[in-house]
């Protein structure tokens, strides 16, 4: 199978984000595919109580499409897609790029479990350090999926020199911790 180029991820992250009245945020995410010389517009709305959903897709080309809809790799624009609108809703504002994957999870950290910011030893800081890297791991995987490659558990699998379950291990066990949403995938089960 011949290899994919990579995708171009663009978030519109707002100076202000629009909030509704149900407490619903948006957030427009632009992704581009060399390989089809094409660009897809997602917007995505999220609902506190019922998660983040499609709002609107557009796909577009300056030269026209030279396939129909139905070959267009939509549904791996939509994951990247998702992954990048994901982390930047679920931080709760703009999460700007630049922001190194440790800082960002010791921040997730501090949020949810406040009593364990000041941990200096023994079991509170093991579940503390354990939970960063758990958070650590989870926006890795983010990073690697925004990127469009097809399997991003194996990608960080290889950086860390652990088997591909092994990472999936930790994704579940950053989601059961409330670290990252819950799977958006039709086939996870009920939430």
């Amino acid at each position: 199978m011949p290899a994919r180029t990579q995708l171009e991820v663009e978030a519109d992250e707002p100076e202000y984000w629009p909030i509704g009245v149900d407490g619903s945020r948006t957030i427009e995410v632009i992704v581009r595919d060399p390989d089809h010389d094409g660009t897809a517009l997602f917007k995505f709305g999220m609902v506190p109580t019922l998660g983040m959903r499609i709002v609107t897709f557009t796909a577009f080309s300056n030269q026209g499409f030279k396939a129909s809809l139905k070959d267009l790799p939509v549904s791996r624009w939509e994951k990247v897609a998702r992954a990048a609108a994901e982390r930047r809703l679920m931080a709760g504002g703009p999460y700007g790029q630049h922001v190194a994957p440790e800082d960002a999870a010791r921040s997730i950290v501090n949020k949810k479990f406040p009593e364990l910011a000041d941990a200096s030893g023994g079991n509170a800081l093991r579940r503390r350090n354990g939970l960063i890297h758990l958070a650590m791991m989870f926006e890795e995987y983010k990073r690697a999926e925004e990127t469009g490659v097809e399997n991003p558990a194996q990608v960080l699998a290889e950086k860390h020199s652990v088997s591909a379950a092994t990472v999936r291990g930790w994704l579940h066990r950053a989601r059961k911790e409330g670290l990252a949403p819950e799977s958006t995938h039709p086939n996870a089960g009920t939430r």
